[in-house]
């Protein structure tokens, strides 16, 4: 399959097409986070911005125009991220503290309000989407989730894994998200 083709059916929308344009474009990503430094930013939030960005690029493309689509991309990505960059400095968008909705003060609240009758359908269905959900998360991601159920806080996960707060966090609320959505989803 040619450039043009992928990029035809990236712009429909096609997982497989954009994640081969992004696999090809990766050294363009790689160039901007070396120069760019976005605060809470990881490796795995890069390369979902940089597969946002090749989902856009190909349905705003026009390959009449004397720009080639690596250019264009480039382009959009570049000014994506200093978009992202003015977000991340603007006060009115700081919090005053870092927030974290997995912590075991929430989850024992939240305990104490759930129902206790759970039929053997339901125990079936959260266990194959757990398993399911290993195979959606990264590596890190994984590393977070097993030690926020192990009790770690994320200070402590931080240390352990010898990262900044800020990617504990972020990996955290991306598996939150993640859960939930699998969770939600139709079986």
């Amino acid at each position: 399959m040619n450039e043009q083709q992928l990029i035809a059916l990236a712009a429909q929308g096609d997982d497989y097409s954009i994640l081969k344009l992004a696999d090809q474009y990766l050294p363009v990503v790689l160039k901007l986070r070396r120069q760019y430094f976005i605060r809470n930013f990881d490796e795995d939030d890069w390369l979902q911005e940089a597969r946002i960005a090749i989902h856009r690029a190909a349905k705003q493309y026009d390959p009449q125009q004397p720009c080639s689509f690596g250019a264009f991309y480039r382009l959009l990505l570049s000014n994506q991220v200093i978009d992202l960059i003015r977000k991340t400095r603007a006060k009115k968008r700081q919090p005053e503290q870092e927030l974290l909705s997995l912590d075991a003060s929430e989850m024992a609240g939240l305990s104490e309000v759930l129902v206790t009758t759970v039929s053997a359908a339901d125990v079936v269905f959260v266990h194959e989407r757990l398993n399911e959900f290993r195979t959606v998360c990264s590596h890190f991601e994984g590393q977070v989730f097993s030690a926020l159920l192990g009790g770690m806080t994320p200070q402590s996960i931080a240390q352990m894994l010898q990262v900044e707060l800020a990617p504990v966090t972020n990996a955290t609320d991306r598996c939150r998200r993640k859960l939930r959505r699998l969770l939600t989803s139709p079986g």
